[in-house]
């Protein structure tokens, strides 16, 4: 497994892609402005093939430019409560910066808690983790002892709750049962800044620790 970070858009959201160089294949992770553009110039430059877009949770810088991969063909998966922010994302243009183009999405493939998939010859777990927002997962890749959390944990952070859905107890809850939960030596991939990993997070988080 490679991974690639891809930090896309105005506020800088990480885009994923993660590669099996053995065929090629490879699986993205959230789709900010600008990330579709960023994603297929590293395509192009090193002849792989995109096979899914998963998104981590349904805020704009997360899921911009989902219609574009939609266009493109690629299967998009996220989280069922996520599906209405997508195929309706103008509802979220007052939390946005003006100017950005709010074109609706579809997604492909709802997932669940606990619900493990087969991509690219990758087997990824997927978690639910309210807390940030609603329709947030994380996706945690055994095999590769790497996690893609979105916005639940940060390097010595943790996402904010003062937005609509938004629930500090609730986001508690999913960092210590489904974060500090993974091997302590999983790197974690947020969806902003650096990664970091599990246990260095449960013992120096200043927000949560184990």
């Amino acid at each position: 497994m490679d991974i690639e970070i891809l930090p896309a858009g105005p506020i800088q959201t990480n885009a994923y892609l993660i590669i099996n160089k053995s065929t090629q294949e490879v699986i993205a992770v959230d789709a900010g402005p600008d990330a579709f553009e960023m994603i297929q110039g590293e395509l192009a430059k090193n002849q792989w093939q995109l096979k899914a877009l998963l998104i981590t949770h349904p805020h704009w810088d997360h899921i911009l430019d989902v219609y574009k991969f939609v266009e493109a063909g690629i299967p998009v998966y996220s989280h069922k409560t996520a599906v209405s922010e997508i195929e309706h994302p103008d509802s979220q243009k007052a939390m946005a910066i003006p100017g950005l183009k709010f074109i609706p999405g579809k997604v492909d493939t709802v997932l669940s808690h606990d619900e493990t998939l087969n991509l690219c010859g990758f087997r990824i777990e997927v978690r639910d983790t309210p807390g940030h927002c609603p329709g947030s997962l994380i996706f945690y890749f055994p095999d590769g002892g790497c996690c893609f959390t979105g916005d639940v944990i940060f390097d010595s952070s943790v996402g904010r709750t003062d937005l609509p859905g938004g629930d500090g107890e609730a986001l508690k809850r999913s960092i210590l049962n489904q974060v500090y939960t993974l091997p302590d030596e999983t790197i974690l991939y947020p969806g902003h800044g650096s990664s970091t990993l599990v246990g260095k997070e449960k013992i120096s988080n200043p927000f949560i620790t184990a």
